[in-house]
């Protein structure tokens, strides 16, 4: 993730803020991410002006390169510069073990799992546990 051939989108809102830390394909992935939670964040801000409750959704972020680091989990509060502010304090060194970060995914969803947050859609079922897991 630290090879140069990709990067945070240009223009976007924490660009310069992303590559301060991150001007690499980490970064291009933090840039993504928090778009991600800044739609949803907006989402949750007109929900609740229009009655309906707090985020359920939680957010884990587990980084990893040849071991892996759980760097927010289970996280319903934190805004999107918050869980930006997170990720920024990593830096990408190399290795890739997608085995373990699976696991650690894994273990992650098993921990926190609740059938509050199970959602059905006719005999569709998904639950509501944004897990990021990012190569770093």
């Amino acid at each position: 993730m630290s090879s140069r051939d990709r990067g945070p989108l240009a223009d976007a809102p924490m660009t310069n803020r992303i590559r301060q830390t991150a001007n690499n394909r980490l970064g291009a992935v933090y840039s993504a991410l928090y778009g991600f939670w800044s739609a949803r964040h907006a989402a949750v801000t007109v929900g609740r002006q229009s009655g309906v409750g707090a985020r359920r959704d939680a957010y884990s972020v587990i980084l990893f390169e040849s071991t892996t680091r759980s760097i927010l989990t289970n996280d319903f509060t934190s805004t999107p510069d918050q869980l930006l502010d997170a990720m920024l304090a990593y830096r990408s060194s190399g290795g890739t073990n997608f085995s373990e970060a699976l696991r650690a995914g894994g273990t992650v969803m098993e921990q926190h799992w609740s059938t509050e947050r199970l959602v059905s859609s006719s005999s569709v079922s998904l639950w509501r546990l944004s897990l990021m897991i990012v190569s770093a």
